[in-house]
């Protein structure tokens, strides 16, 4: 595995994934069982969903924050991470995005809402906004990291679950995806599955 995707800049961090959806109440219990640490917390996001599945893309807390696909082993997805303050530094064509989102302006000191920017986005950008509010719970298993997120897709009012594996080592995440009981699921990224549910 890389440590950096040239795509998103030597700052970019890569690990596997694998994210199934629905209740998998079992695995759920099976991941608390396991847990080193656990922890809960409440986000918001702005998904920001192309045309090109191979790249996830979301605004939290002012910054805009990028996922490219790398490369797919075993079933996981090797995703590369990063996330920008300047549209400079941005790959294109998120560059333009940035800009288009005035993503500038909290750096700056200046005011900014993300509802007011990407109601002005140019439809020739070819990106729809989704809005979601997601309630995590974080799981720490020796060096893989698990989640069990209820995402509620903020327009529709409507609830998905997904439980997450990843990590660096392949081996072992393969062998937690077995001790849970996925093994056979199918890996579908967050931005995929809400695209397809909004």
């Amino acid at each position: 595995m890389s440590n950096d995707d040239t795509t998103l800049g030597e700052a970019a961090k890569t690990r596997y994934e694998f994210r199934v959806w629905g209740r998998h109440r079992k695995a759920r219990k099976e991941l608390a069982r396991l847990a080193d640490e656990r922890t809960t917390e409440y986000v918001e996001d702005c998904y920001l969903i192309s045309d090109d599945p191979s790249w996830n893309a979301k605004v939290r807390d002012e910054t805009l924050k990028l996922k490219h696909l790398v490369d797919s082993a075993k079933g996981f997805e090797e995703w590369a991470s990063r996330r920008f303050r300047t549209a400079d530094e941005t790959p294109s064509p998120y560059d333009e995005l940035f800009e288009a989102l005035r993503l500038d302006r909290p750096a700056r000191g200046k005011r900014w809402d993300i509802e007011t920017a990407v109601e002005r986005l140019d439809p020739e950008l070819g990106i729809e906004a989704i809005f979601v509010e997601k309630e995590r719970v974080r799981y720490r298993i020796g060096s893989i990291r698990a989640e069990a997120t209820d995402i509620v897709l903020v327009d529709r009012q409507q609830t998905l679950h997904t439980l997450l594996i990843e990590g660096g080592d392949l081996d072992e995440l393969v062998a937690l995806r077995k001790q849970l009981g996925l093994k056979g699921e199918d890996n579908i990224a967050v931005h995929q599955a809400i695209a397809e549910a909004a």
